[in-house]
């Protein structure tokens, strides 16, 4: 990618080392659905600026905090970005915004369609505004259809999408994955498509809407479910921490739990080399997986089939760490992993040779923070910093705008409990 700022095609950077992104601005009006979207252009190189009301955005106070009141979160996800302050009821202020948009490819929103329209944010109207704009629209269920404008949560996205119905023991209620999940699915699938029109931007100068439904997001993230319905007439379900057919599933080991994948679709792919392992490396009892049933995938799925095959393989596992059981297992050619803890990963020797997290100053302590999910040869992909204040950068952004004089901008705020 190459450096621009204002709109239509990309033209060529000047020689100097650049990130994929460097030169690509994004104004990010987002909501919490929508954040991690702009946060994976930063990482990128992108001058993303996230335009905040008076006061703050309310993700500036969602817990976990630090001791200073920073918002955790709202660091991992505003990470690099430039904050800019911005009513957008006071009708300069507004202009504002038009004319930063005039400087910016990209726009990143995350609200229903009827939301957008009353703020004159609909993909529609930007368009029209400004031909040359992407604008990303993240929402619920898309812009679109009997759902559009339907309020939404993690919680409801997760459930809608499918996700929740295979997640937790089949005899309890479905269990939620902590933290912010379908913001992280939205935001790739969202990041990805707009990569994707900035290609054609570049190409032909025409801006686009990309239209990222968050519940089709989810869908599309539920692995193998939907090719069980359609290879094997199945329709998956919750089946909690133990496994529906011998030799896949978690373990329990000395210090924690491991995953195993035994077969896929019903074969016993790695049957063989779980066995000539057990055996090898002392547990005798392993003979008997050799026995013809363990081969037919009606015994391997039956209850006496996997409780045999659980007690098995947790005493061999028993003795062993988590990272012996995964050395081991990698080195036979089976899949097996660990069930990592927060502390395991900190401390990865994979995760440690790639440098894959960063020191990060958060609210005054530095902290280990997860790093960009890729990386490019010779260039520096990395989170940026946290803007501390709401408008810590209104001045400078709005200053620099073509036609514009000093900028008469509201005074940063410091971000506070909300009412």
């Amino acid at each position: 990618m190459t450096a621009h700022h204002g709109p239509g095609p990309v033209t060529p950077a000047t020689a100097h080392p650049v990130r994929p992104l460097d030169g690509l601005r994004v104004v990010d009006l987002s909501t919490r659905l929508g954040t991690y979207t702009g946060r994976l252009f930063a990482d990128l190189g992108a001058d993303v600026v996230r335009v905040e009301p008076p006061g703050g955005v309310p993700e500036r106070t969602v817990p976990p905090l630090t001791g200073d009141g920073t918002s955790l979160p709202f660091a991992f996800t505003e990470a690099g970005k430039r904050s800019v302050v911005l009513d957008l009821e006071d009708p300069g202020q507004a202009e504002q915004l038009e004319r930063l948009l005039a400087t910016a490819q990209v726009l990143v929103t995350s609200e229903g369609p009827a939301r957008l329209r009353g703020r004159r944010l609909h993909p529609d109207d930007v368009t029209r505004r400004h031909p040359g704009l992407i604008h990303v629209s993240v929402s619920p269920f898309g812009l679109t259809g009997p759902w559009a404008d339907r309020p939404a949560s993690d919680l409801t996205l997760l459930a809608a999408g499918g996700l929740l119905a295979l997640a937790g023991d089949p005899d309890l209620p479905p269990v939620r994955a902590w933290g912010e999940q379908t913001s992280v699915i939205a935001g790739v699938h969202a990041a990805t498509a707009a990569l994707i029109a900035l290609l054609a931007l570049e190409d032909g100068g025409h801006g686009q809407i990309v239209d990222v439904s968050a519940q089709e997001a989810v869908a599309h993230s539920l692995e193998n479910a939907v090719q069980y319905v359609d290879l094997e007439g199945l329709v998956r379900a919750r089946v909690g921490a133990g496994p529906a057919e011998a030799g896949t599933g978690l373990f329990a080991c000395a210090d924690g739990w491991i995953y195993l994948v035994g077969g896929l679709g019903g074969l016993p792919l790695a049957w063989d080399a779980i066995t000539e392992w057990l055996q090898a490396d002392g547990l005798q009892e392993a003979a008997q997986l050799r026995a013809p049933r363990w081969q037919e995938r009606a015994w391997r799925r039956s209850a006496s089939g996997v409780h045999r095959f659980r007690t098995l393989f947790e005493r061999f596992a028993a003795p062993r760490t988590k990272r012996q059981l995964y050395e081991d297992g990698q080195r036979r050619g089976i899949s097996i992993a660990p069930v990592s803890t927060p502390e395991d990963l900190l401390t990865s020797p994979q995760l440690t040779e790639r440098g894959f997290f960063r020191q990060i100053t958060v609210g005054g302590a530095t902290l280990p923070f997860p790093g960009s999910p890729y990386r490019f040869d010779g260039l520096v992909v990395a989170p940026g910093d946290v803007p501390a204040a709401p408008g810590a950068h209104t001045r400078a952004v709005l200053d620099a705008l073509p036609g514009n004089g000093p900028a008469v901008a509201p005074t940063p705020t410091p971000a506070g409990p909300k009412e």
